[in-house]
């Protein structure tokens, strides 16, 4: 059996699943669930947290934030999750690195409070080049995702040529997710100008949502995201446009419509789209956070490299910086940064 901590017992961490509906939203049920791994321990800010904790998990040790180091001096981990607020997680990381032998740090997003936080973790890592550290970028354990990757690698359609996205709720809300599936799917954002800003709830937070041109794929793959206000309707759409077909991730990542080529009938020479199937229920086949965990045992046992790295955790945030940068200078075309 795998040992395992979670440090942080907010929602992600803990409360998403009290009461528990049946499938895992959080760290410690998605641990508690799977066969080969032990809860072991579990770290919050208060007390009654761990009134929360036993309700799932009354074998597992309760400690306070103050009682980190007791924590990780006491047990033997394989595996910590770290679910804490941005702004404390490189702290954390370096304790935990520095205190403990678990070989496997699992990271909820945004991984930092800021980017040169995030390349400080980076250089904290290099330090310890025999841990690792994986991101929960959660949209990547779905069997959505994770189909059309496959589809995308084998060529099923050919090369991707255009990519078209619709969201809402801010460049580090939603769009982090949204940044990230362009990198996991087709290749990393490259370039960004925007076209305008769009009010939504998240303004409040000055977490801005913007409707910009991009570039992705060294410069290969063009596309566009049009920003919805989320006051109307949530949205987080990908369509990809490829050299003999389309594959459309809609539905929030629910369903997935394929449309391949044949000759036009009135149109010599021409080509038009054909339906070829749809995919529907791809968020209720299984938990994502189930799959995650899952692939942090396969790391354990194999060794395999991550599914979403430091790396691809802090990529988002370069997105975000450019984008930022692209409105304040009036709506000029921008490099992200070299990552």
């Amino acid at each position: 059996m795998f040992q395992a901590a979670v440090i942080g017992l907010g929602k992600i961490g803990l409360t998403f699943d009290i009461p528990f509906q049946g499938r895992a939203n959080s760290h410690s049920m998605s641990y508690l669930l799977h066969p080969e791994i032990e809860l072991t321990a579990a770290v919050g800010r208060r007390q009654e947290q761990a009134e929360q904790l036993v309700k799932v998990a009354p074998e597992t040790t309760f400690y306070l934030d103050s009682e980190l180091s007791v924590m990780l001096s006491q047990h033997r981990l394989d595996l910590i999750s770290i679910c804490t607020p941005p702004t404390v997680r490189y702290e954390l990381l370096q304790t935990v690195l520095e205190q403990s032998s678990s070989r496997l740090i699992f990271l909820e997003k945004p991984v930092a409070n800021s980017i040169e936080e995030a390349e400080r973790m980076i250089t904290l890592c290099k330090q310890h080049s025999d841990r690792k550290v994986v991101v929960n970028l959660s949209r990547r354990w779905s069997e959505g995702a994770v189909e059309v990757r496959e589809a995308v690698s084998k060529g099923m359609y050919g090369r991707v040529k255009k990519v078209h996205l619709r969201y809402s709720r801010g460049i580090y809300n939603t769009g982090s997710h949204l940044f990230d599936m362009v990198r996991f799917l087709a290749g990393s954002i490259d370039q960004v100008q925007v076209v305008e800003r769009v009010a939504t709830n998240l303004d409040a937070k000055e977490d801005w949502t913007y409707s910009f041109l991009f570039t992705a794929g060294g410069g290969l793959i063009t596309g566009y995201a049009e920003a919805f206000d989320d006051r109307y309707y949530n949205l987080f759409d990908i369509v990809l446009y490829l050299e003999n077909g389309v594959i459309e991730l809609v539905k929030g990542g629910d369903e997935i419509r394929y449309f391949a080529t044949e000759p036009h009938p009135l149109q010599p020479g021409m080509k038009q789209l054909v339906h070829e199937r749809t995919e529907t229920g791809m968020l209720s086949k299984s938990s994502n956070m189930q799959n995650a965990v899952d692939h942090l045992v396969h790391i354990l046992h194999a060794g395999v490299a991550p599914i979403c790295s430091l790396a691809d955790g802090i990529d988002p945030l370069y997105v975000a910086e450019a984008l930022n940068q692209s409105y304040a200078n009036g709506g000029a075309s921008e490099r992200v940064r070299c990552r």
